[in-house]
């Protein structure tokens, strides 16, 4: 199954994480909060790109991306190019910038709900990654339990200490990139205030740092269920490969959580969506817990409606010109979160908040909080 689904002219996009430790379809994004290079006053920060690209092809591919950085929190962000559309998309999703700006600490993650650990890059990820014990204990974690070990550009440095429970290095032997020294410009402040060198360290914990001469050509390595990338043109080629090799290892676990609470949440918010549009009473209250209510602000003024006054406006069998997408979907055991936009043509858009609960063996929506928009006046004609 992926993340995209067609269900009565709904176009469903969704990411999704299941209750089943190791059955989740989750990756765990390593970033860094260094501000500056070293005790320099040269600012960094993490390559924007670097996270956004992969992030975009794990979350199509139907998996939940999680962020953590060693204190949490909010983290730099650089090297922004607003003209790719991927970049761009991201950029102006609120949804995803709130992720960085609410990074986790290492303590707040079960390395058992993650499938894959992925170190994103820029200068910042020099600092305060690599030598974090609780990250390295995550790394371990996942990679023992069959899960994939992955890093891009200078993203490299972060497994740079990474050892087993004896004291051997994870990657004992195993071919890894990352950026090279090569082309580093050493007589530069920047990359004298570096705590190591990717290459070395890579090389004095038993791995064998590999490169393009070239530089920029997609280069990345696949060795065991260790993906490394050399610089940001091989994001999506490495992102690609975490996820075929996920799909395969997961693949009958990743199916059960898929058939299980995804398909409830859909089915659920189906029927909210659906049940409005045409007119069908009864799917929102099979929808709605019997103490749902609906919150907006309207002149100011918080606004709020129960599911049984928002139902008594829907007239059964009368069908309202209406088109309903869902976004995304997050789940955490028996909680999710969901994220819907209703298009009413040449009228408004309509952007929906979702709290669902699970009790008693089934999906309920607790939750509404909306907010709308006035197509333009171009869109109207």
């Amino acid at each position: 199954m992926r993340k995209a689904f067609l269900s009565i002219g709904i176009n469903l996009l969704l990411s999704l994480s299941s209750a089943e430790s190791y059955a989740q379809k989750k990756i765990l994004f390593v970033t860094s909060n260094q501000d500056f290079y070293g005790n320099t006053k040269i600012t960094t920060s993490n390559h924007f790109g670097e996270i956004v690209v992969p992030y975009d092809a794990f979350t199509k591919a139907g998996y939940t991306v999680d962020f953590i950085s060693p204190k949490g929190g909010a983290i730099p962000i650089g090297y922004i190019n607003s003209s790719d559309s991927i970049q761009k998309k991201h950029l102006y999703d609120g949804w995803f910038m709130d992720k960085l700006g609410h990074t986790k600490k290492p303590t707040e993650i079960i390395a058992g709900n993650y499938l894959a650990i992925f170190y994103s890059g820029g200068g910042a990820a020099m600092y305060g990654v690599a030598e974090d014990k609780a990250i390295q204990k995550i790394a371990r974690e996942i990679y023992n339990k069959n899960g994939v070990v992955s890093a891009l550009c200078h993203g490299t440095a972060g497994i740079a200490f990474l050892k087993d429970e004896n004291g051997n290095s994870l990657y004992r032997g195993r071919k890894i990139t990352g950026y090279p020294d090569k082309f580093e410009n050493k007589e530069m402040e920047y990359y004298k205030a570096f705590p190591f060198s990717i290459d070395k360290a890579i090389k004095n914990n038993d791995g064998n740092f590999v490169y393009a001469e070239k530089g920029g050509d997609g280069f990345y390595i696949v060795d065991g269920r260790f993906v490394t990338g050399q610089d940001p043109s091989s994001a999506s080629k490495v992102a690609n490969e975490i996820i075929t090799i996920l799909d395969t290892n997961f693949k009958d676990r990743n199916k059960t959580a898929e058939e299980s609470d995804l398909t409830q949440i859909t089915a659920v918010l189906s029927d909210y969506i659906e049940g409005t549009a045409n007119g069908q009473p009864e799917r929102l209250r099979k929808a709605f817990h019997q103490n749902f209510n609906l919150y907006t602000v309207a002149k100011d003024t918080l606004w709020i409606r129960s599911g049984e006054q928002y139902i008594s406006n829907i007239k059964r069998g009368e069908k309202l010109n209406r088109i309903g997408r869902i976004v995304s979907i997050d789940i955490e055991k028996d909680a999710a979160i969901a994220k819907a936009e209703i298009v009413v043509p040449n009228s408004r858009t309509f952007t929906d908040y979702f709290l669902l609960l699970k009790y008693q063996g089934a999906w309920k929506i607790v939750h509404k909080s909306y907010s709308w928009q006035e197509l333009p006046k171009a869109e109207k004609r």
